[in-house]
């Protein structure tokens, strides 16, 4: 069983990825379509704490529609950020066109993942917090298995926790500390005034996945 990178050297690697200018490029085109959403997101939040916020029904359900077509793009742009992230890794060709492509084919797939993982982990939280924890863990490689191999959702969920097996601690441990520098970092750039902080911050999105991804192809060795 090969040792594990500490969450660390891990971090440090993503950074030297994700700082790479032509990696930083690559990754800025696909979570650019993004940012419409991002800005969209703090005119809603300005326009809600506003006194001269719209009654009426068409506001309300050009909100809902928008939010509801953030969460489609999201799916698709999380698809070809793990295949980006792939691409990076392996010196494969940095084309957005192949990525959104391919992230296309995925996307039925991946939608139904999404759905599932969230209900699984969410209702182990409901039910007790180690239920949640577990699942979290175990399942946490799936998305990755989905895009990258020719499973189903059952498979990805079984393979996940196979490679988590006998490591569930220190994969834990390492999640914990990745969602702490995302959660440091976002807020760092969170704080940048007037929103552009905010909007600026779906840019970073690549730098966050980068851990998880190497710890993924790490546990896969």
């Amino acid at each position: 069983m090969t040792k594990l990178s500490s969450p660390v050297e891990l971090i440090k690697k993503s950074v030297n990825i994700f700082s790479n200018k032509e990696n930083f490029i690559y990754f800025v085109k696909i979570y650019a379509l993004l940012l419409p959403f991002s800005i969209f997101s703090l005119f809603q939040s300005l326009m809600l704490n506003s006194d001269a916020l719209p009654k009426n029904v068409l506001f309300t359900v050009i909100i809902v529609a928008v939010n509801i077509l953030n969460f489609l793009v999201y799916i698709l742009v999380s698809v070809a950020g793990i295949d980006a992230v792939r691409r990076v890794i392996e010196k494969d060709k940095l084309s957005f066109k192949s990525t959104i492509v391919f992230a296309w084919k995925k996307y039925k797939l991946f939608f139904l993942l999404t759905i599932l993982l969230g209900l699984v982990v969410g209702l182990g939280f409901v039910l007790l917090i180690i239920p949640g924890l577990l699942f979290m863990v175990w399942f946490s490689l799936s998305r990755f298995i989905v895009v990258e191999s020719k499973v189903g959702i059952k498979e990805a969920f079984v393979k996940s926790k196979e490679l988590v097996k006998g490591r569930f601690w220190p994969v834990l441990g390492r999640l914990i500390v990745f969602g702490l520098f995302s959660s440091i970092v976002g807020f760092v750039v969170a704080v940048v005034p007037y929103g552009i902080g905010a909007a600026l911050g779906v840019f970073l999105e690549a730098l966050f996945l980068l851990p998880s991804y190497l710890l993924y192809k790490e546990l896969l060795d």
